[in-house]
């Protein structure tokens, strides 16, 4: 019996870490933590906990598609064997790496630059330029993905295909509506689909100004090299429930928790006879 309540305790234990683990308070008073935490599981806004997993989401599949189209960029490239002086010719190898770009409908644009200056560009790059198409500065360098080739550095950013969808984000329970933009401007990922594919970000930028005058919490977060603008909506009813839920874990952890002190307090102590006693 004794086993039992104390593999209950352990699980009491183990589900009262994980909401512990949730508090983000510097302060060193445990009852401190303990009530953040609790508040934190069982009143949080869904709209705050759908931002989290917006954001975790999107970076998610950001990190998929830039890991998936470096690995078909090196797949060109150790193919062909290019080398700098197969660009600077415009040879067979090269006119095979430009028909190569162009099948990647998710490539937005390709640069190889080198120490001395830029090799090779591909694509528009006027974006990521602070001095337009003079090449010599490259915006936000850290933020774009690359990796090294011949002793140069290759330079590549995702964008959607002219007149396709961005990827469909659509969740139980979710309310929240979220555009999320490149770097260079283009819709990227998005679960509002009534919104135009081509949109750009400047464009998008100036409407939100009348939207978070309207809708009170709505938000701009950056994520690496996206932009999310973020529209809260009402809470579903399946949103009621997680909280009756949570609730009910949380009762039923303190009362099982109770209990098994008051057992465990009330066990028979051994008796051990009397030194005083006489013998018989």
């Amino acid at each position: 019996m004794r086993i039992y309540f104390l593999f209950v305790l352990f699980l009491s234990l183990v589900s009262s870490q994980n909401l512990f683990a949730q508090t983000k308070l510097d302060s060193t008073d445990p009852l401190t933590e303990m009530m953040y935490s609790i508040s934190d599981v069982v009143f949080a806004n869904p709209f705050r906990k759908e931002e989290t997993e917006i954001r975790k989401r999107v970076l998610e599949s950001n990190a998929a598609e830039l890991r998936d189209l470096r690995i078909q960029l090196k797949n060109s490239l150790r193919s062909l064997s290019l080398s700098k002086s197969d660009v600077q010719l415009k040879n067979a190898k090269f006119r095979s790496l430009e028909t190569a770009l162009e099948s990647l409908p998710s490539l937005g644009g390709f640069l190889w630059k080198e120490e001395s200056g830029t090799v090779y560009q591909w694509g528009d790059w006027s974006d990521f330029y602070e001095d337009g198409f003079s090449k010599e500065k490259l915006r936000l360098e850290g933020q774009i993905p690359s990796f090294s080739y011949e002793g140069g550095t290759l330079y590549y950013f995702l964008k959607n295909p002219p007149g396709s969808l961005p990827a469909e984000f659509s969740f139980l329970g979710w309310e929240s509506h979220f555009y999320a933009f490149g770097d260079e401007g283009s819709l990227r990922y998005t679960n509002d689909f009534r919104l135009d594919p081509s949109e750009r970000l400047g464009d998008f930028r100036k409407a939100f100004d009348s939207i978070r005058k309207k809708i009170p919490g709505s938000q701009i977060v950056t994520a690496n090299d996206l932009t999310i603008f973020m529209i809260p909506g009402k809470p579903k009813p399946i949103y009621y429930i997680f909280l009756f839920l949570r609730f009910f874990l949380i009762g039923w952890t303190i009362l099982l928790s109770g209990y098994i002190i008051r057992m465990s307090l009330s066990l028979p102590k051994n008796h051990l006879p009397d030194d005083s006693a006489p013998l018989s």
